[in-house]
């Protein structure tokens, strides 16, 4: 590196501060290493102002240092996020804001023209080549919809579920779809940014060929129903990227699917990365002093704080000019807020204007993120410039 500059030198004096006089008294650079899972040269680089470390670094830094409990004796470990108190948490996002937002203006900042923008004055839903745009959907199976086994509806079934059925005279198709609310809120806005282009959209089972060559945008995992495709999953491999969606053996199928992204020995995201980092949800959990503390739940349900969704967008394999966008979540509520994070009247520019000065591409990318659901019901927009919000990205 070139000659430090004053903002990488007060980032280094932070972090040094931390480690020598914080809530977990004064610590070596090797216990901190070891808490990190880093090196004690990489630590003191970090200290030295010799390198900067990467965001993940500085969200464990937050992680350590937001708790008392992070300290056992000489030995240092990170609590997991989901067992932080309320306090804790917000000292943590506190500290995480602080420390990344010394690290962006340390940073060398490459600066991007922006892009055309359509209709609306946005970009990242603009596509100005006008290539036919398909919205993948993820359908529910019959299961969900509440048929029996025998794909017939059980007694107390509501009579709604009926019409989901094509040869039902009040058939409504869309009670099949999987991500509703986000599909109606991403066509109308396709259609307005790009009011000359021809948005359409659809499920595996029902898509032309066509519809594989031009723009594509994936909901979910855009699984038929029997589970013997995904296509989520499908394009991961087509499009190397570094993590998948995986359910753990003898997790609960519903609520337990976890994303894990693949490192390499220097902590890079990478496609054939030999270690895992795994990013669950974070649900509600009971104030109690049980060491597991429950989560709570509402008529058997879990109820979520914060889901994790994937944004992704990558030059269509089948058709370089066109584009492949992911919005996924483990939940629906995670696919929901990756849409919004380019529709939102509020927050969209602010987000682009991230995406533009922190890819060099930003038709090739991905981003890991964390979406807040407040109450267990509202899901909100996830804010780009707030690192707590942010998990991993590429590079």
């Amino acid at each position: 590196m070139n000659e430090p500059t004053p903002t990488q030198r007060r980032l280094a004096a932070r972090l040094r501060e931390l480690r020598q006089s914080s809530l977990l008294g004064s610590m070596t650079q090797k216990q901190l290493a070891e808490a990190l899972a880093a090196s004690t040269p990489l630590i003191s680089s970090w200290e030295s102002a010799k390198e900067i470390p990467p965001e993940n670094r500085l969200q464990a830094y937050g992680r350590l240092f937001a708790t008392p409990r992070s300290r056992d004796g000489e030995r240092m470990s990170l609590v997991p996020a989901e067992d932080l108190t309320t306090e804790e948490r917000h000292r943590m996002e506190a500290l995480v804001d602080e420390l990344v937002d010394l690290r962006d203006e340390a940073q060398h900042q490459v600066q991007h023209a922006r892009r055309e923008t359509g209709a609306l004055g946005g970009g990242f839903w603009y596509f100005p080549d006008r290539q036919s745009i398909t919205i993948l959907c993820t359908p529910l199976s019959d299961r969900q919809l509440g048929y029996d086994s025998s794909g017939g509806l059980p007694p107390e079934a509501p009579p709604i579920i009926a019409y989901s059925r094509p040869s039902h005279p009040n058939h409504i198709g869309s009670l099949r779809n999987g991500d509703i609310d986000a599909l109606i809120e991403l066509v109308g806005h396709i259609r307005a940014e790009n009011p000359t282009a021809e948005v359409r959209w659809t499920t595996f089972d029902s898509i032309s060929d066509d519809q594989f060559t031009g723009h594509l945008v994936i909901l979910g995992n855009a699984s038929p129903p029997t589970g013997e495709i995904n296509l989520f999953e499908d394009f991961v491999q087509r499009l190397e990227l570094p993590l998948l969606a995986r359910l753990p053996e003898g997790a609960d199928e519903e609520f337990d699917t976890e994303f894990v992204v693949n490192i390499d020995d220097d902590d890079e995201p990478t496609f054939a990365g030999s270690h895992e980092e795994v990013y669950r949800p974070r649900f509600l959990r009971a104030d109690s002093a049980s060491p597991d503390r429950p989560r709570v739940t509402i008529d058997d349900a879990p109820q979520l704080e914060y889901d994790v969704a994937l944004i992704a967008r990558k030059a269509n394999p089948l058709n370089l000019s066109a584009t492949i966008t992911v919005c996924t979540g483990v939940f629906s509520r995670g696919t929901y807020g990756a849409v919004r994070t380019f529709t939102d009247a509020n927050l969209r520019t602010r987000n682009e204007r991230f995406l533009e000065e922190h890819f060099a591409d930003i038709n090739d990318f991905w981003i890991l993120l964390q979406v807040p659901v407040y109450g267990g019901e509202k899901t909100i927009t996830p804010d780009l410039e707030r690192p707590v919000h942010r998990i991993r990205s590429s590079p």
